[in-house]
């Protein structure tokens, strides 16, 4: 019989769906991101210092829920509930828009933290329960890029409609875009959960104990990947390089490129091994970041060429490590443990973002540059990466299920 026969289908219609419904999600709130700050400072004529603790309510919000995220979409219904947080995540723009007190945009902003830690954490676990076990990791893979895609392109659209038509624009965009994700979100057919009697409270309800190693692992990434957020900016700036924009761009080309490439590859037995190769390039790709400045005048182009390159880099890596640490989660977990395996996935890179900004920026106040910044970000990616081929990744391999 012929292969193509045989192998179970991955873009079914539900996965299509899922994934586009999960791109509108995140392009709204990505489109907002650039856009939020100057919307509170013209709005609200406040400070930088308060400005910075409302929009980080956001992840704090997110980070607070993500355990119980877990433990509500294993005991849940799931479109249900998927459905509910979009809806509130999506009335969480008209409060933006509407509220004229800064103490209550503040609570709107914890607020759409936390319906996006639960939404997205729903999200994940409705498009995996639509993939067949045997295309897995290339199933997470592309759905990834739904994420990527919204990456790439929301802030850059953020902006431009906030300086041709100002923030009403982008609030009114962002509101439709969810519109749509929730009408998507309801076309989902979703086999209703079976009913089972409910097992005693216990951590592995809101938190994986099996996925530890990849849980430390994956905060040491995400506290990498935390000051380029903030910083990567005022990084450029210190080495005269423009465009900084462009490194985002390219860190999401990485990010694609290689979800593309490597998803079926991670289900024919490569994903340790893929893994591996991300966690050593990422430490090579942020020591480039590090040195740029200092290596610049040894390359055609200068700083800016190795500046750009690392982003690329960095996004090659990520392509890698995303999904394969996903995979990981999901396939130590049982098949009523998908969502507490995905929010503990979410939680690390949460956790390790939260500190990489924090840290970041004390560091960067009390050196007064950002090489610092990055090169502490090299030692933290050393730290995983040796934690990964000693233990993190033998003990996967031990760990995981057959057929979840």
């Amino acid at each position: 019989m012929n292969e193509s026969v045989e192998k179970p289908a991955l873009w079914t219609r539900n996965f299509v769906t899922c994934a586009a419904a999960n791109f509108l999600l995140f392009f709204s709130f990505y489109q907002l991101l650039p856009v939020l700050p100057l919307y509170i400072f013209e709005k609200f004529q406040t400070d930088n210092a308060t400005a910075g603790i409302i929009i980080s309510l956001y992840t704090i919000g997110a980070l607070c829920c993500r355990p119980f995220a877990g433990f509500l979409v294993d005991s849940l219904s799931r479109k249900p509930l998927y459905f509910w947080t979009f809806l509130a995540f999506t009335l969480c723009f008209v409060g933006y828009w509407t509220i004229g007190l800064l103490p209550l945009m503040a609570v709107v902003r914890f607020m759409h933290g936390v319906f996006f830690g639960v939404s997205t954490t729903a999200s994940n676990t409705v498009a995996i329960d639509t993939l067949p076990s045997s295309r897995r990791g290339e199933g997470i893979g592309y759905f990834g890029i739904s994420v990527n895609l919204a990456f790439a392109t929301g802030p850059m659209t953020g902006m431009f409609l906030y300086e041709g038509f100002g923030s009403n624009v982008v609030f009114a965009t962002s509101i439709i875009l969810c519109v749509i994700g929730l009408i998507l979100v309801q076309t989902l057919r979703v086999k209703p959960r079976e009913k089972k009697a409910h097992a005693p409270l216990s951590l592995d309800r809101f938190f994986l104990t099996r996925a530890i190693p990849q849980f430390l692992n994956f905060i040491f990434v995400g506290f990498a990947y935390g000051p380029v957020t903030n910083y990567i900016a005022l990084y450029a700036k210190e080495l005269g390089i423009g465009g900084s924009g462009w490194f985002y761009a390219l860190i999401a080309a990485g990010l694609i490129m290689n979800r593309i490439l490597t998803g079926k590859l991670i289900d024919r037995g490569w994903l340790t091994r893929l893994v591996g190769m991300g966690m050593t390039l990422n430490c090579v790709a942020y020591l480039i970041l590090a040195f740029c400045g200092t290596l610049g005048n040894y390359v055609p182009g200068g700083s800016a060429t190795l500046f750009f390159a690392s982003a690329f880099l960095i996004g090659t890596s990520l392509g890698l490590i995303f999904p394969g640490y996903q995979t990981m989660c999901v396939n130590l977990a049982r098949h009523d443990q998908r969502g507490t395996a995905n929010s503990t996935y979410l939680s690390a890179w949460d956790i390790g973002i939260g500190i990489g900004i924090l840290l970041g920026g004390s560091m960067a106040q009390k050196f007064g540059m950002h090489q610092q910044v990055f090169l502490a970000c090299v030692a933290a990616l050393v730290i995983a990466d040796v934690m990964y081929w000693v233990y993190t990744a033998k003990h996967y391999l031990k760990n995981k299920l057959e057929g979840v």
